[in-house]
């Protein structure tokens, strides 16, 4: 997200926070990543009004953030589940096949929340609106037929990536990305500088960035990378850490 971007953001959470305090109602936002998330409770509290995150389940990452006064969130969910299935005997369906299908229709990723694929069926997180439609017009993804209907269970748990420990010659991002992806360093660094990178969901193309326990790194067209843990360093000074990568075929 580049200066402008930022700002218009940020004037948009501003709309909605003033919303929230003339009308006394609550005011939703469209799905924020988790950085946006924050940045909008930080600029409502110093409005001194409370927020409340909607996600579909307890482990979230992106979600519906509303903004109300104090004691004055109504009984209302911006946030619908839908559920699609589909004959695992015929086609196999990828997180990345939903997400494509749906951004097929013509639709923003802000009306999207998490999406949870497990067997034959995936699990998407909604605006209402954009569920009605995706009920009504949603009925294939690549070579798969499905069947979309709205759903009020819990959500599948969320993806386990595949977990390594990988040896390196320092806690910076360039380091990580060049070991972690199998690039060389200069590789990485351009991968960084051309803004491809999020940090903790905001955008880093600084090559030198610190790498830290619990920090997920985000690669457009690679995946992402969590750090779990920094272990220790080796007699020759490098260090052992601790990744889950959930990266592309």
């Amino acid at each position: 997200m580049n200066e402008q971007e930022r700002k218009t953001e940020e004037a948009r959470f501003a709309d909605l926070i003033k919303k929230a305090e003339r009308s006394g109602r609550p005011a939703f936002t469209d799905f924020l990543d988790p950085d946006a998330q924050r940045r909008f409770a930080g600029l409502a509290a110093r409005a001194g009004l409370e927020t409340q995150a909607f996600g579909g389940s307890d482990t979230y990452e992106r979600a519906v953030m509303g903004a109300f006064l104090p004691g004055c969130l109504e009984d209302e969910d911006p946030i619908v589940k839908v559920r699609l299935s589909w004959d695992g005997r015929y086609a196999t369906v990828t997180h990345r096949d939903v997400l494509g299908a749906y951004l097929g229709q013509g639709f923003d990723r802000s009306t999207l929340g998490d999406i949870r694929v497990k067997d034959d069926s995936a699990y998407l997180v909604l605006l209402p609106a954009m569920a009605s439609y995706t009920l009504s017009n949603l009925t294939s993804i690549g070579r798969a037929t499905v069947r979309a209907e709205e759903y009020y269970g819990d959500l599948p748990d969320v993806e386990v990536g595949k977990k390594s420990v990988v040896n390196i010659s320092s806690l910076r991002l360039d380091a990580v990305l060049a070991q972690t992806l199998h690039l060389s360093r200069a590789k990485a660094q351009e991968v960084v500088k051309s803004g491809l990178v999020r940090l903790n969901w905001a955008e880093n193309d600084h090559t030198d960035a610190q790498i830290g326990s619990g920090d997920m790194i985000s690669v457009r067209g690679h995946g992402r990378i969590k750090i779990h843990e920094i272990q220790g360093e080796s007699r020759k000074g490098r260090l052992f850490i601790e990744v889950e990568t959930f990266l592309r075929p």
